[in-house]
């Protein structure tokens, strides 16, 4: 009678582990975040809040060597990412993230995440030639609890036929993905509160120059720059942690019913090897 006892306590035991892991996994799932910026590349042709319209992106004119059309985008977003998540600021505490997600979409879609938040930049050529500028953006205007335009604008939009006449500066596939990727990540920045500094700023980068740099007054950064792995400054992620805020980063866990299975069956498994002693 003691043996089986034991025996009983031990199953009991495991399938109280199954039920703790269970739980943990469930508090770890990722939540919807309630600011979402969108990327549109496709929308042929579309108009943001200022009146300006923009054909798809064409990747082909840059000369890219390497990377097919569907892959420069994938990069260009990854890219974007990167600048708002890839590096280690003195600010930034451990364990969090910007409170920010990005998508790749359509414009008029919504996001696939299902926020209620969200706002568009498109990428794209000018075709109406209405500006001679790289991109721009409302200041502020994307920020969740500050929105100038209703959810859903297309607050911003990178012209990329303009950037087209930089693309000589680029060297190698990398260089043509920061052309593009760091025009946008500094449009986005006005969006969310960032001014153009007035000089160089201290960054984390590979340039002296921030992502907020401009090749005009105040900035006056060379365009040489602009092919460089570029890195918001330590001042300017100060500024967007203030204006949207911070979140825990989540832990990626595998698909609930596969951790389920896996865990009862490593229970049966041990639960025979005591029985069976």
């Amino acid at each position: 009678m003691h043996k089986y006892y034991m025996q009983k306590t031990h199953v009991n035991k495991l399938f109280t582990l199954v039920f703790l892991t269970m739980l943990v996994m469930l508090m770890s799932v990722k939540p919807v975040k309630a600011s979402t910026i969108i990327l549109d590349f496709t929308s042929n042709p579309s108009t943001n809040i200022f009146g300006v319209s923009t054909n798809a992106f064409d990747s082909s004119p840059f000369g890219f060597t390497g990377l097919s059309h569907s892959q420069v985008i994938d990069s260009i977003f990854d890219t974007v990412v990167e600048d708002f998540f890839g590096y280690v600021y003195p600010s930034l505490p451990p364990g969090k993230e910007l409170d920010l997600d990005f998508e790749i979409g359509t414009i008029g879609s919504g996001p696939l995440n299902g926020d209620t938040d969200y706002s568009y930049f498109k990428i794209g050529e000018d075709y109406l030639n209405q500006t001679g500028a790289l991109g721009h953006a409302c200041l502020s205007c994307a920020l969740t609890d500050n929105f100038t335009y209703s959810a859903g604008a297309v607050v911003g939009s990178i012209f990329t036929d303009n950037l087209l006449g930089l693309a000589q500066l680029a060297l190698t596939d990398e260089d043509r993905i920061n052309l593009i990727a760091g025009t946008t990540s500094h449009e986005i920045g006005h969006a969310l509160s960032l001014p153009h500094p007035t000089s160089a700023e201290a960054n984390p980068g590979e340039s002296s120059f921030g992502l907020m740099g401009t090749g005009a007054s105040p900035t006056s950064m060379p365009n040489g720059e602009r092919i460089l792995d570029r890195a918001f400054s330590y001042s300017n992620f100060e500024q967007l942690i203030s204006a949207v805020g911070l979140r825990d980063i989540a832990v990626d866990v595998p698909e609930p019913g596969t951790v389920i299975l896996m865990l009862l069956s490593l229970t049966l498994l041990a639960s025979r090897k005591k029985l069976s002693k």
